[in-house]
């Protein structure tokens, strides 16, 4: 009888285990909301959509799904079966721009209000399929919406040259963890005190192809115009805002190594002369270069104007400081892109 008891105790915990609800799946970032179910789905090897923004983002997780697991999956317009995703624009407000749901029940059931919303739901099936060996997916009903709008980092590629190849990883790479704000720092200077405090042995870069100032692209490594757009374009493809930065007028011995005369008179030599109007006239012509015309280098709603750690001894620069700031905030504004600047009001 007591045998009969212990065995007919440990086919119900072992009933009890097979059926458990499922806890919130590992993902980063860490989905909002989840409700498990029970048990999981073997993906079908197969992607149900209908629609031309449905089509793009099946096609982009069907290239990842291959990079990372060997194998394509087959994309279809149809009845889904049992195992596939299914991918659709449908969905309210709440969902915002960048939210989507997830059902996984015999198929699992991707919905988003836009196209990003759906690529970052891709991110967190892929991000699961990594944790099966055979590709399983927990059954369960996720809701995701992002916390903040901007989910990024600044790369300093002015002191440290990074290949064009290691930014396109960087942007996949964020574009997995639904970061979307990638600020690329194209200019700047080592800091003097590490060699000697000599400004004339102090590594400085500017890093952007110019055909405007020939001779002002860095030597040891710089991005091509035509590269540059590239990259922008991959990262829009992925949900990845680029955010170019020429910062001015501090951090600038690569530009006053270029035009001497237009080192401050009072200040470090990295410094810009904001009492010369030759510096605004070649501030003027070098963010023009990279924001007129019909093809633009930078592409991005957003552009860095620096604006930091100028001198703030002279009350009357630090009001030509302030002319300055607003000055490049209005030419970016004039090419209908939004000016990013530095926290330095106190300056």
């Amino acid at each position: 009888m007591k045998k009969k008891l212990l065995l007919l105790f440990v086919w119900a915990n072992l009933g009890f285990s097979a059926f458990a609800v499922n806890t919130k799946p590992f993902t980063i970032p860490e989905i909002k909301e989840w409700k498990g179910g029970e048990g999981t789905m073997i993906f079908s090897g197969r992607i149900v959509c209908k629609g031309v923004t449905e089509s793009r983002v099946a096609r982009q997780l069907a290239a990842d799904y291959r990079r990372m697991f060997g194998t394509e999956p087959t994309i279809i317009q149809g009845k889904a079966q049992k195992g596939d995703i299914v991918l659709s624009l449908k969905g309210g407000g709440a969902l915002g721009e960048e939210g989507y749901t997830m059902t996984v029940k015999k198929q699992a059931i991707v919905t988003a209000r836009t196209g990003k919303g759906l690529y970052w739901a891709t991110r967190t099936l892929l991000q699961l399929f990594e944790q099966s060996k055979d590709r399983a997916l927990p059954q369960g009903f996720a809701r995701d919406v992002p916390d903040y709008p901007f989910r990024g980092f600044m790369l300093d590629c002015g002191r440290k040259f990074f290949s064009m190849d290691m930014l396109r990883d960087y942007v996949r790479m964020m574009a997995y963890y639904k970061m979307n704000v990638f600020h690329i720092h194209l200019n700047d200077n080592a800091f003097h005190s590490f060699f000697n405090a000599d400004w004339d042995r102090t590594p400085a870069a500017f890093r952007m192809e110019s055909e405007w100032f020939p001779g002002l692209t860095a030597r040891d490594g710089h991005y091509t115009k035509k590269d540059f757009i590239a990259l922008q374009e991959l990262a829009d493809s992925v949900g990845v805002e680029i955010i170019p930065e020429i910062d001015v007028p501090a951090h600038c011995l690569s530009l006053t190594r270029y035009r001497p005369e237009l080192i401050s008179k009072d200040y470090p030599p990295d410094h810009l002369d904001l009492l010369n109007p030759k510096t605004w006239d070649f501030c003027d012509s070098l963010f023009t270069e990279y924001l007129s015309g019909p093809a633009p280098v930078f592409r991005s709603k957003y552009v860095h104007v620096g604006t930091d750690e100028y001198s703030n001894k002279d009350q009357n620069v630090v009001e030509k400081f302030r002319a300055f700031t607003d000055h490049y905030i209005r030419l970016v504004e004039k090419y209908g892109r939004k000016a990013v600047v530095w926290g330095q009001q106190s300056h």
